[in-house]
């Protein structure tokens, strides 16, 4: 069966940030460190789960992207003036794993907060 155009290249970039030899760096999340935005990825009829996670260190306009993937998280993009790179790039994941049939749902600060998320 030929790949869709695009989807070859999407697989070669996921299989990527799964590895830690692709530029990314370990989080420097600290405990309790909670994402303002986060997404989660599964794939149907496995066990396979991604989450991105968009932080804000230090003030309103810094911020840092999260990918995590079999418990193992990396810090792949940071900004230090611009909130909407972090959020264009965390899109950037999102998009690539839909095209590679993950189904991906969206979580804000407050569901993320809660004690009840998740459940």
């Amino acid at each position: 069966m030929p790949l869709r155009p695009g989807l070859l290249s999407a697989a070669m970039v996921l299989a990527a940030l799964g590895t830690a030899g692709t530029g990314a760096q370990p989080a420097a999340s600290g405990p309790g460190a909670v994402p303002q935005e986060q997404f989660t990825c599964r794939l149907s009829g496995t066990s396979d789960r991604r989450e991105i996670g968009i932080y804000r260190p230090g003030g309103p306009q810094r911020c840092r992207v999260d990918y995590t993937r079999d418990g193992k998280t990396h810090s792949l993009w940071s900004s230090g003036h611009d909130y909407r790179i972090c959020v264009r790039k965390a899109l950037e994941i999102v998009a690539l794993l839909q095209s590679v049939n993950f189904k991906c749902s969206p979580h804000s600060d407050d569901a993320i907060r809660s004690p009840q998320a998740g459940r």
